[in-house]
């Protein structure tokens, strides 16, 4: 059944993004830029194939240190500052060298960042890659999205989702919290992965079965959405907007005028039968829901076993 200390519902409450929010980190990762661009004045750069690396901080709401990278990947150079619109316009966040490439290279030589940015110490920083790192760049990463960068922004949050480094805080909850907010940009594909990677904490959260049901639902993946619904039935068959979502696949399975009215591809008659048995439970109260949702679950097994699975988004996942 539904607990408090489970994660949030996504279709509760829109979120209002909002740069410069208090619980979104600092930003410190490694960026490129085309080698033929011009260099910051006063800055020698070591090559690193096509492009230059820049290791970036975030100094203030929309301010950001930048200093050159060397040969062994380690920051070199006084620190100049650029603003949010130049980070955005010219800079590519490169999570996978800052964590394969960077982070390594400073606990091997002990390197400490200096600065006079908001936290630093006198006796400098340690490079990182924790909670509150992660989540600044899940900012900017909506930050190019919706500035029109897409791929950019894509490309990042996709990095992001795939962070081998433990911390404090990555669990289900952060990644829930990620599916809705890309969900509510459009972004289906992201908002699946880090779904399924929310579901790897965790396989008995209601909440986070119906969280992705809804995102397949809004990709036309009919056989993913009806089992991750089933899912959902087995844990709380209760839960009212995974009620209203298995109710309304029934609606659309019998209309294709509504169907077609809500921009969604023809259900297959699988999926309808599946619904159908669904919505059953709804209307029993609840008497044979957990039954209709296990018969659900055993079709769709059934379906694999017969190599008729239609996996949908599953294989974009981790």
């Amino acid at each position: 059944m539904s607990m408090d200390t489970q994660v949030s519902l996504d279709g509760r409450e829109r979120f209002r993004f909002r740069r410069g929010r208090d619980d979104i980190g600092r930003i410190c990762c490694i960026f490129s830029t085309p080698k033929s661009r011009n260099v910051i004045r006063g800055t020698t750069l070591r090559g690193h194939g096509r492009t230059h690396y820049w290791l970036v901080r975030q100094v203030g709401e929309a301010a950001f240190g930048v200093r050159g990278v060397d040969g062994k990947f380690l920051p070199f150079h006084d620190e100049a500052v650029i603003s949010a619109d130049e980070l955005l316009a010219e800079y590519t966040p490169e999570v996978a060298v800052f964590e394969d490439c960077m982070l390594p290279a400073a606990k091997r030589h002990g390197y400490r960042l200096a600065g006079d940015g908001p936290g630093s110490r006198p006796d400098g920083s340690v490079l990182r890659l924790d909670e509150s790192n992660v989540r600044g760049l899940f900012e900017l990463g909506l930050e190019y999205i919706l500035a029109g960068l897409s791929t950019r922004g894509r490309n990042l949050i996709r990095e992001l989702i795939r962070v081998k480094t433990p911390f404090s805080g990555k669990d289900q909850f952060l990644f829930n919290e990620f599916g809705i907010r890309l969900r509510k940009i459009d972004f289906l594909d992201g908002a699946v992965i880090c779904y399924r990677r929310a579901l790897k904490y965790t396989d008995s959260d209601d909440h986070l079965h119906y969280n992705l049901a809804r995102a397949y639902y809004e990709q036309g993946q009919w056989w993913d959405c009806m089992r991750t619904l089933a899912g959902c039935f087995v844990l709380n068959p209760q839960l009212p907007l995974a009620r209203d979502l298995v109710m309304l696949t029934h609606a659309l399975a019998r209309n294709d005028g509504l169907r077609i009215k809500y921009g969604k591809p023809p259900v297959p008659d699988g999926v309808a039968r599946q619904a159908g048995l669904l919505a059953e439970g709804v209307h029993a109260r609840d008497v044979t829901a957990p039954a209709c949702a296990e018969a659900v679950r055993a079709e769709a097994g059934d379906r694999r076993k017969k190599e008729l699975w239609l996996p949908g988004r599953e294989a974009v996942g981790l």
